[in-house]
């Protein structure tokens, strides 16, 4: 019998190279779990010394005084009563509330922490102390609120006090000037809210110029060349610090105005108004010294003449001179 020699199928084959691939396959997948394991072996061994050198400034945040179990005890304490004091403090001012209410809801995340630290079983010195140290910070900012509150309502009662001067000196001057009493009364009441100029001393004089130059008093009709104001605009922490533009009205005895040839035009307590002369100041939040000068061109009754000073659509002071 002829020995016959089998063929190998082209089937086979492919089984072959499937069992090959496969067999790379597995050995690829053996590599990289091993190295997988490695590295979390390695994670393991690091998270162990971490935990290792916490364990260790715990023990020396303790030891050494830096922070104590009473720190511990009195950190919800703490914080409880710091919540409600925040809770107490009463302002006005929109942005101070919403910055309150910000510092409100970081102790409320604090005292979460503090309930999730003492869940643990073993205390975390580290994390105690950063909370102290917040607890701290928060106090602080609470005593900077309360004082800042506290400087805005005696401002605001400095100002009241230097409208009640005002008004009696308005009643001095003019008993029957009730429409301006309404007036005043109402400029009181946005003065309240600390961010009105006001002026104090204010005095308006005649003013007659010599050949020389030089100016002298009077209370002459025939010698008055100019009207002169001067007064003091008194410190305002609340008021925008920048250029401000004041305006200055005369009034003469028999009720007209003194304007001049090209009309100053300005708001009057909310309405519009045509004042003598205008001048810009540089305003920075202190008391600060201003003289008007009006170049009289019509002609000066005898009587007694009103001057006003008006500023930001607000009239801020008021006087009175006679001439014969």
């Amino acid at each position: 019998m002829e020995e016959q020699i089998k063929k190998p199928k082209k089937r086979d084959g492919i089984y072959i190279v499937i069992i090959i691939l496969l067999l790379g396959g597995l050995a690829y997948v053996g590599y990289e779990m091993g190295e997988t394991k490695k590295e979390l072996t390695n994670c393991g061994n690091s998270n162990i010394v971490l935990n290792q050198e916490k364990d260790e400034l715990n023990e020396i945040l303790k030891n050494t005084g830096i922070i104590a179990e009473a720190d511990n005890q009195e950190l919800k304490e703490n914080l409880t009563s710091l919540l409600q004091e925040y809770s107490s403090i009463e302002s006005s001012n929109v942005d101070m509330q919403d910055s309150i209410a910000a510092q409100k809801e970081k102790i409320a995340n604090l005292l979460q922490e503090v309930e999730d630290l003492n869940s643990q079983k073993k205390k975390d010195w580290g994390k105690i102390y950063k909370l102290k140290k917040e607890t701290e910070t928060l106090r602080e900012i609470m005593k900077g609120y309360i004082h800042t509150i506290d400087s805005l309502n005696t401002l605001n009662i400095k100002l009241k006090n230097t409208i009640v001067e005002k008004d009696s000196q308005i009643d001095n001057i003019n008993k029957n000037l009730t429409s301006e009493k309404d007036k005043n009364k109402q400029l009181e009441n946005t003065v309240a809210t600390g961010s009105v100029l006001q002026t104090t001393n204010m005095v308006a004089t005649a003013i007659k110029i010599k050949n020389s130059g030089a100016q002298t008093e009077t209370n002459r009709t025939n010698r008055t060349d100019q009207i002169k104001a001067c007064f003091t605009i008194i410190e305002n922490k609340i008021a925008k610090a920048e250029n401000k533009t004041l305006y200055m009205r005369i009034i003469a005895p028999d009720a007209s105005e003194f304007v001049g040839d090209s009309p100053v035009l300005f708001n009057m307590s909310g309405k519009d108004g045509q004042a003598s002369i205008s001048r810009q100041i540089n305003y920075q939040n202190q008391n600060t010294d201003v003289c008007i000068y009006y170049e009289v061109e019509k002609e000066v009754l005898e009587g007694t003449y009103i001057v006003e000073i008006y500023c930001e659509g607000h009239k801020i002071g008021k006087t009175s001179f006679a001439l014969k």
